[in-house]
């Protein structure tokens, strides 16, 4: 016996399952190095997707969405410490939050919201990871290594949004479909 919640919610629970894959699929093509490098630029999916997230499934999944990204980020990389998980959980969050009470959802907003996240999160890694630690050349690294990184995510963003944005168009007709007797 299938229970009354799933008939009613069906269409979004199947919605966030599929987009727990995405992340998954994602994450794993991230941190397995099958992406291809552009110009010796590492690309990184998982942000930008977390963004996306964020913004259309609201703070609270987004913060799902961006934690689970970092965690599986995170596991591939040694000196971590949890700090993408917790950055791309706070993402996912603040921008859920930005578009519920701020912001409206556009390509617009999400671009200047993946610009911030995106250099910050970049910028936040190279002053941690390599500044910090007092390596030598780390001025030149942040030019040539991190923020063509931001950009490349920037430059990436609307095939996010555009896919993510579909799907929850096609899931939210199967909402209404299922509400008409």
């Amino acid at each position: 016996m299938i229970p009354q919640a799933w008939k009613e919610n069906k269409p979004k629970i199947m919605r966030r399952g599929f987009f727990f894959l995405v992340v998954l699929v994602l994450g794993v093509l991230q941190i397995s190095d099958v992406l291809p490098t552009f110009f010796g630029i590492k690309y990184l999916p998982l942000l930008p997707l977390t963004i996306v997230l964020g913004m259309f499934e609201r703070e609270v999944y987004g913060l799902y969405y961006g934690l689970l990204a970092g965690i599986m980020w995170d596991m591939n990389v040694g000196a971590g410490d949890g700090f993408n998980a917790f950055f791309l959980a706070l993402a996912g969050f603040v921008c859920g939050l930005l578009m519920t009470y701020l912001m409206m959802n556009n390509l617009i907003t999400a671009s200047l919201l993946c610009t911030f996240w995106s250099l910050l999160y970049f910028f936040l890694i190279w002053l941690i990871f390599v500044a910090a630690r007092g390596v030598e050349g780390s001025v030149a690294m942040l030019f040539s290594e991190y923020l063509p990184a931001a950009v490349l995510n920037i430059l990436t963003l609307p095939v996010y949004y555009f896919s993510v944005r579909a799907v929850m168009k096609k899931f939210k007709l199967m909402e209404n479909d299922e509400l008409s007797f």
